[in-house]
């Protein structure tokens, strides 16, 4: 049996959004003309996630109301950038912001108030599970102007005292008045579900501990079973907490994500249509992490990001080691990243591929030609690559970039880089190509460069054309974008390296060590720089109307750089990230 329920009088429908503001935050109700406006446009997790299922795609849980620590934190960092008005920080930020969001509401002739509405109940916790991810959400829509379809989901705000809320949702209910939606109401396993009439609408409950809402009321009630039945959900799932106790005990916003069963259905739905591509990802899936967990922190300096996940397996396997390859690329590098194993995952990937391109009407004898002019298979073109890295700079002139490349086998790096020369030197043999090749020597080793002066020039703000180098030593192979990479490595000195500038030292021995399975690193503060230096008087003058020196430059200027480092922990890869600020 259904009851029909709609409240009595009062308020123009113009101030409905921002009672709508305060439920979506407050209680889960937006109060909008059209109806029910439900839509969200200790690592210990929330009660919330009691009523998800353990194998939902994708949970996030945010403290609202922030613990002492982490409040303090987040001021610490704020006072590094420019004074926010109305901020005061040298008080709670939560209180604030629950204070100016009341005096927003006053000054609107609105009777409500998150002092005395929600804070008697709200436990500070609000969470947001998406149930199903249909593999249709992922089709590009045929407008692509329309709103994107929103999938199932539940938002759960926690309460700590269910009665205060059930009288100040009767209250916003009845403030809305004519406005109000109309509930339909049901009962299950003892609770209300209160359902919007309107299509879309989405429906509510109230619990002992949660005002669930969802996106349909099938969805409040799954949300009611699955507490109900105590097993089987996400806040006790034994794999979750596995990756869960890597991270931080306290945290500002959490995330987990299950992406198993969404890959599952989007192979299995594009297996009729393009069943050899389908084999070749499900070979490289099979070896992928689809489930992880993180969560977001701030520590006075920095906004971390914490995450963890099952490892990646096969020719994908991460390994810890101290590869020093930081050591080998210049101290003004501005983005660096170094991995290992890089030859064997990139061939990983070559081979399905290549298998699934066979298949192809034509497509075995397209790639046997390509393969015989390059001279080898292509995955041979990359597997005598062991660990490597990335690097990307400016030296105050010109912008830089390269890879250092650990050979696990020398002489197939030496033919190789070998087989580009010899294309180069061919090309350079037609006057009108425009490519020259030349062969210097450079601290004992031979470099080789290769200039192409058109018809790239035109796309491509570079002098001169474009140019590669490469230089293969003892045991590394050097490869170039300009002909600055190549050189400065060869002749750099060790004081002048990346690894020994302290703000990536100290960054990366914070974050886990450098013996690590992989590094990444951001100069933001050398990015920007380099960035106002390229633009000169463009950007960054003394006139007052300058936008980006008044209003942007202030902001940037504390950013100091971005790094993570990721490890193998036990049967876990642990990622810490951080933004740091000076």
């Amino acid at each position: 049996m259904s009851v029909t329920i709609r409240p009595a009088a009062g308020i123009s429908a113009w101030r409905i959004a921002v009672i709508g503001l305060v439920a979506v935050l407050a209680v889960g109700i937006g109060i909008a003309a059209s109806g029910f406006l439900l839509t969200p446009q200790n690592v210990a997790v929330g009660g919330g996630a009691a009523y998800v299922p353990a194998d939902a795609p994708i949970y996030l849980e945010v403290r609202l109301e922030p613990s002492a620590a982490q409040d303090a934190a987040l001021r610490d960092l704020l006072a590094r950038f420019p004074p926010i008005e109305g901020v005061d920080l040298e008080r709670p930020l939560f209180a604030q912001m629950t204070e100016r969001l009341d005096e927003l509401l006053v000054g609107e002739g609105l009777d409500v108030s998150w002092a005395r509405d929600v804070a008697p109940w709200f436990d500070g916790r609000l969470a947001v599970a998406v149930t199903d991810l249909p593999p249709g959400l992922m089709d590009v829509p045929p407008d692509p102007m329309a709103a994107p379809p929103v999938p199932p989901f539940v938002m759960l705000l926690g309460v700590s005292d269910a009665a205060a809320a059930e009288d100040a949702i009767a209250r916003l209910l009845a403030v809305a008045g004519d406005d109000a939606p109309t509930f339909v109401e049901s009962q299950h396993l003892g609770f209300t579900i209160r359902a919007s009439d309107q299509p879309d609408g989405g429906a509510y409950a109230l619990t002992d501990d949660q005002l669930v809402v969802g996106s349909e009321a099938d969805g409040v009630r799954a949300a009611l079973d699955t507490h109900a039945a105590g097993t089987g959900t996400l806040a006790e799932m034994a794999e979750i907490t596995r990756l869960t106790d890597a991270l931080p005990d306290d945290w500002l916003a959490f995330m987990s994500y299950d992406m198993t069963e969404l890959m599952a259905q989007s192979l299995a739905g594009a297996g009729e249509q393009a069943p050899e591509m389908v084999a070749a990802f499900e070979s490289l899936m099979e070896h992928q992490p689809l489930r992880g967990a993180m969560a977001v922190s701030a520590a006075g300096d920095r906004l971390s990001l914490d995450s963890a996940s099952d490892p990646p397996t096969g020719p994908f396997a991460l390994v810890n080691a101290d590869r020093g390859l930081a050591d080998e690329v210049p101290g003004d590098t501005l983005y660096y990243s170094e991995g290992g194993n890089l030859g064997a995952a990139l061939a990983a990937v070559i081979e399905p591929l290549k298998s699934a391109v066979a298949t192809a009407p034509g497509g075995t004898e397209e790639l046997e030609t390509v393969e015989a002019a390059l001279g080898a298979e292509l995955e041979e073109l990359v597997s005598w690559i062991g660990d490597g890295a990335v690097a990307v700079g400016f030296d105050g002139l010109v912008p830089y970039g390269g890879l250092v490349l650990v050979p696990i086998d020398m002489d197939a790096a030496q033919r190789r880089l070998a087989q580009l020369g010899s294309f180069a030197s061919l090309g350079a043999l037609d006057p009108q190509s425009g490519i020259t090749f030349d062969e210097e020597d450079v601290a004992g080793v031979t470099v080789t460069t290769i200039r192409w002066d058109a018809p790239l020039e035109m796309m491509l703000p570079t002098s001169g054309g474009v140019v590669v180098e490469y230089a293969v030593t003892d045991d590394r192979a050097l490869i170039g974008i300009g002909d600055a990479f190549v050189r400065r490595v060869l002749e750099l000195d060790a004081s002048d390296s990346l690894a020994s500038q302290p703000r990536y030292a100290d960054a990366v021995a914070d974050l886990g060590g450098a013996e690590n399975a992989a590094v990444t690193w951001l100069d933001l503060a050398g990015t920007r720089d380099a960035v106002e230096t390229a633009l000169g008087p463009l950007i960054g003058s003394d006139d007052p109307n300058d936008v980006y020196g008044t209003e942007v430059r202030p902001w940037l200027l504390p950013l100091d750089r971005l790094i993570s480092v990721s490890r193998m922990e036990g049967d876990v890869v642990l990622q810490r990230a951080a933004l740091m600020a000076e």
